[in-house]
Order: structure tokens, then C-alpha cells, then sequence
């Protein structure tokens, strides 16, 4: 029952980073990059999916819900699980984003991309501001909801 509930976490945390995104684009009008990470990643190889990348998306949340849970086991707090989701964004801005072809911390050539494509950064403070503040709030999602359910 444990991983149900922890898959569950993992649902939640990542759809709290999700609204979260769409509202600092929507009230802040940060809107760096034209795509969602998940759907630039399946972008560059060939698959254009936004139902596919959603998936891919979740299923990268619940796995650092269940490697969080399963790795402190009943140890936790909402700031390890803050440090993860710091951890995950460094992940991001110094593998995943230049294997996406953002670049190290969003500084590369999409910049120089025609505003319209896919992979064009409009920004480099904003894709840094913001995959920053949806990481956080993952991060705190998850310790709280962690420490709800796993008292």
C-alpha cells in the first residue's frame, strides 16, 4: 500500500508543478520556451506527442516521489524534499536542458532560433526563474504531502 500511496504523491506533487507553471506564465508572463521540457526532450527525437510527453512527465514525478520515499523511509521532512527538487533542477539545468539543446542553465543557441520553433528560449533569467519556482514547489508538495500521509 506504501507505493500506491507514494505513486499517488508523485501525481499530486508533479501536477502542483504543473498548475504552478501555468500560472507564473499566465500572471507573470514568464514564458520562456516555447514547449514543455518533457515534449522538447521527445521533440528532438522524432515523437510530437503532447499526451506522450504528459505521461513522461508524471512517470519522472513518481519516480523521485518513490526514490524519496523509499530512500528516508519515515525520515522525512519538507526540506530534504526541497533539496531534492533543488537537486532535480541542477540535474536539469546542467544535463537535461543541453541534451534538449537549451543549453547549460538555458544559454546556447535556442536563443538564436526563429521565435516560432519549438525549442526557441525566449529568455535565459525567465527559463531560469521558472524551472526554479515549479522545482521548488514540487519539492515542497512533496515534503508536505509526505509528511501528510506518512506521519
Amino acid at each position: 500500500m506504501k507505493w500506491v500511496k507514494t505513486i499517488l504523491i508523485g501525481i499530486l506533487a508533479t501536477f502542483a508543478m504543473d498548475v504552478s507553471m501555468k500560472i507564473l506564465m499566465n500572471t507573470l508572463g514568464l514564458m520562456p520556451t516555447n514547449i514543455h521540457p518533457a515534449a522538447a526532450f521527445l521533440y528532438n527525437l522524432g515523437i510530437q506527442s503532447n499526451y506522450f510527453s504528459l505521461i513522461l512527465h508524471y512517470c519522472y514525478g513518481i519516480l523521485w516521489a518513490l526514490v524519496f520515499v523509499y530512500a528516508f523511509e519515515f525520515n522525512f521532512s519538507v526540506k530534504k524534499a526541497v533539496i531534492l527538487s533543488l537537486v532535480l533542477w541542477i540535474f536539469m539545468m546542467t544535463v537535461y536542458s543541453p541534451v534538449i539543446g537549451w543549453g547549460f542553465f538555458g544559454v546556447g543557441n535556442a536563443r538564436l532560433l526563429d521565435n516560432s520553433h519549438p525549442l526557441f528560449v525566449s529568455s535565459t533569467i525567465e527559463f531560469i526563474a521558472l524551472t526554479l519556482s515549479i522545482h521548488i514547489c514540487y519539492g515542497l508538495t512533496l515534503g508536505i504531502l509526505t509528511k501528510k500521509i506518512f506521519p
